[in-house]
C-alpha cells in the first residue's frame, strides 16, 4: 500500500487509541469505540513510534507473552501503512516542536502522520481541532459529546 492509494484518505492512529482497543481492563466505553474507530477505519496509518509505545505498554501494563507482541507487529505490518523514523521526519519535527509547541514525541507523531499523507490524526493526548501544517486535523475520537 502507498501513501496515494485509494480514494479514501489516510489516519494516523496514535498508541493510546490502539491501547484502549485492546485494553480488557481500562475504560470498558473508550475501548469499544477504540476497537469501532478501528474496525470503521480505512485505510490507517502509523509509525514505528507507535508500535513500540504498544508493544511497551502491552508488555508493561498488560504483561503480554512476547510471542503476543511478535503476532501483533506481523499483524500492523500486515495490515497497515508503517512509516519509519528517517531523516527528514525527525528535522521536520524539531519544526513542528518549534512552530506548535508540543512535546518531543508528540512532533514525531506529527511529522509521521504528514509523511505518509494522512489528513487526520486520532489521539486522545493533543490539541483537538487542532491543524498541522493546514493539512492534518488532530481528532479526539474518545470524546464525549
Amino acid at each position: 500500500m502507498s501513501a496515494g492509494s485509494g480514494a479514501s484518505s489516510l489516519v494516523f492512529i496514535d498508541t493510546n487509541i490502539w491501547l484502549y482497543a485492546f485494553s480488557q481492563t481500562q475504560d470498558i466505553q473508550k475501548a469499544h469505540r477504540a476497537r469501532a474507530l478501528i474496525r470503521g477505519t480505512s485505510p490507517i496509518v502509523l509509525s514505528t513510534q507507535v508500535i513500540n509505545e504498544v508493544a511497551v505498554n502491552l508488555l508493561h501494563k498488560f504483561q503480554a507473552a512476547e510471542s503476543d507482541i511478535r503476532k501483533l507487529i506481523r499483524s500492523f505490518y500486515r495490515k497497515y501503512l508503517i512509516i519509519e523514523h528517517n531523516r527528514a521526519i525527525l528535522l521536520h519535527a524539531s519544526d513542528i516542536r518549534t512552530m506548535y509547541q508540543v512535546s518531543y514525541w508528540d512532533s514525531l507523531i506529527l511529522s509521521s502522520a504528514l509523511a505518509a499523507g494522512a489528513t487526520i490524526l486520532y489521539t486522545e493526548d493533543m490539541h483537538e481541532g487542532l491543524m498541522i501544517a493546514n493539512k492534518l486535523t488532530i481528532v479526539n475520537p474518545l470524546k464525549d459529546s
